[in-house]
């Protein structure tokens, strides 16, 4: 090994060192568990800013997928983890949603605090390629020209954001729609592509832009006050004529801790948290995946703010929409 390398290695174990003896609760170890298959956005997400918290942390930062049931598996998995070395990279699906909506869930939102938003977008409609119709408008008016054909929306599981912005934009149309389930954003994203359902819901960022870039899917419409970043020329709902007061909440994704974790490592997580989001590479990373611009850092009273009234939204949503656990 040539002198500089050696050199190298040699200061990077030492910073290791000294950060974990100025905090000897940080694990060797720290996970970050992704609730959804690798390629997803969220997993592209958690690997942007492992490296530079490992650097922070002076341990080594892993991450992990583990699907099914709407991320539910993979938030109680970190719940269950006695040692606090593992943290959720959440959203409202995995957070709120899920222990709300599945019985299977054995967790609550309040079982975990935020360290950190790594995104925040709007909502954008997407359809399949061949679907006759190229916004709002026409898609509300061959739904209703044809309700012998029902079209199809699918989500990352039962009782997700995207299950609940697919209702509510049936229920808008005023035509049944058949909801269709995932494990995850990646499987529900080729069978968009390959045509096996019609429509989605999902954030307008600059992932989903280059998808629509090949021409599967297309965007139809953003959901929002004023059109996205990443999608220009795309009209909002409000801009169509059959669906202008259609508005959905905006998907965020952020570093989650268990709650009863000690405080003195959640404050070391979250410092280095912070510390990744402001690095110049991870901001780059991000932004790439993202398109739009990044959430602005919070202090820990801020997020738990923040994470408190999404926790009452969504809550009030599934009351209003008569939403029953299944």
């Amino acid at each position: 090994m040539k002198r500089r390398t050696l050199l190298a290695a040699a200061a990077a174990l030492g910073a290791a060192t000294v950060a974990r003896a100025q905090n000897p609760a940080i694990p060797s170890v720290l996970t970050l568990m992704v609730p959804f298959p690798a390629g997803g956005v969220s997993d592209l997400y958690a690997r942007a800013v492992a490296p530079r918290m490992a650097k922070e942390l002076g341990c080594t930062v892993i991450v992990e997928n583990l699907a099914g049931a709407s991320g539910s598996i993979a938030v109680s998995k970190a719940l269950a983890r006695t040692g606090s070395d593992m943290l959720v990279v959440g959203s409202p699906t995995e957070m709120i949603l899920a222990p709300a909506m599945l019985q299977s869930a054995r967790y609550k939102p309040a079982d975990f605090r935020p360290l950190g938003l790594l995104s925040r977008s709007s909502l954008a409609l997407y359809a399949r390629a061949d679907l006759p119709a190229n916004n709002v408008d026409e898609l509300v008016a061959w739904a209703k020209a044809n309700p012998d054909k029902p079209l199809s929306y699918g989500s990352v599981g039962i009782g997700s954001i995207y299950h609940l912005a697919g209702q509510a934009f049936a229920d808008a149309v005023g035509v049944p729609m058949n909801h269709v389930p995932y494990k995850g954003g990646a499987p529900l994203l080729q069978d968009l592509a390959g045509g096996h359902i019609d429509l989605v819901l999902l954030p307008a960022n600059g992932d989903m832009a280059g998808r629509v870039a090949t021409g599967k899917p297309k965007v139809l419409a953003v959901a929002g006050s004023t059109r996205s970043p990443v999608f220009p020329n795309v009209p909002t709902f409000a801009e169509s004529h059959s669906l202008a007061r259609f508005t959905t909440a905006d998907s965020w994704v952020g570093l989650f801790i268990p709650a009863a974790a000690p405080a003195p490592l959640t404050q070391a997580i979250g410092r280095a948290v912070q510390v990744a989001m402001g690095d110049a590479e991870v901001q780059r990373q991000l932004q790439a995946q993202s398109g739009v611009p990044l959430p602005a850092p919070l202090p820990p009273s801020q997020l738990a703010a923040f994470y408190a009234a999404e926790i009452d939204h969504y809550t009030q949503a599934i009351r209003k929409a008569n939403l029953q656990p299944v």
